[in-house]
């Protein structure tokens, strides 16, 4: 007979719902394990940083709360972008490209 053990945290899972399972391994285990080997992306550039999913973010650099994590030179470059914020409600309620690009453009220049 083939012993229940999660070979993660070496616990008996012959009383886990299936559901929970991965092979004989604790779903959360598993995810655990894989979340704790990726780092975090830059949400912006999309480039890799150094620091893991669990670390804490009272010990990272450029981690802005109600944005996420971000790369050091998108953190260095501050508020000195030249990117601005169109409401999806303009795209979706403006067929013509024509005035939505007047609209994006206006809201360029109030940005200035």
């Amino acid at each position: 007979m083939k012993n229940f053990v999660c070979s993660i945290c070496n616990k008996d899972t012959s009383n886990v719902d299936i559901d929970y399972l991965v092979g004989f391994d604790h779903l959360s285990c598993v995810l655990e394990t894989e979340k704790s080997n990726q780092t975090e992306l830059c949400v912006l550039c999309g480039s890799a940083t150094p620091y893991k999913f669990y670390e804490h973010i009272d010990m990272r650099y450029g981690y802005v709360e109600g944005c996420g994590q971000l790369c050091e030179k998108c953190y260095n470059m501050g508020t000195d972008r030249e990117q601005i914020l169109v409401p999806a409600a303009m795209v979706k309620q403006t067929p013509n490209d024509a005035e939505l690009g007047a609209k994006v453009r206006s809201l360029y220049w109030e940005s200035r």
